[in-house]
């Protein structure tokens, strides 16, 4: 009885990596946003408003309407720690998808190819909140009409 054994290495990898993905991704929720928010290389700040404190709205000959601004706060500039990872979590999650589909094209097992492309969707799907909700709906109108 001679078996041949497929090969699992994209699979496995994709595996790993969407897990990896959909780690990332849950960090970007259970961290607290003021944890997030803190930039991620260096401390750079500008005022929230320009320095100008008086600004002229309407100006004609006798008539003139100012408004004042003041620099209420300060404002990070350059990027946050949730932009980070955000960002990598999307990357990771494209590419356990795209190691998925490598599986699938060598003829790999197709149940580590759909895990990692599971696990890669959802920690894209985490990120872009609203998807997660339309999928649910359309899985509630699709039994709808299915049943």
């Amino acid at each position: 009885m001679d078996t041949v054994r497929k090969p699992r290495r994209f699979g496995i990898i994709g595996s790993i990596v969407g897990l990896l993905a959909l780690l990332v991704s849950a960090l970007t929720q259970l961290l607290p946003a003021a944890h997030l928010a803190q930039p991620a290389f260096g401390q750079v700040t500008e005022p929230a408003a320009p320095k100008a404190k008086d600004h002229v709205i309407f100006h004609t000959k006798r008539f003139e309407i100012t408004k004042s601004r003041e620099a209420s706060e300060q404002r990070t500039v350059g990027t946050t720690w949730n932009e980070v990872l955000s960002t990598t979590a999307a990357a990771l999650g494209m590419l356990a998808i795209a190691l998925a589909v490598f599986a699938v094209i060598f003829r790999e097992e197709k149940l580590l190819a759909g895990i990692a492309a599971v696990l890669g969707a959802a920690a894209i799907a985490v990120q872009i909140w609203w998807v997660l909700i339309i999928v649910a709906i359309a899985v509630f109108i699709l039994n709808a009409f299915l049943s």
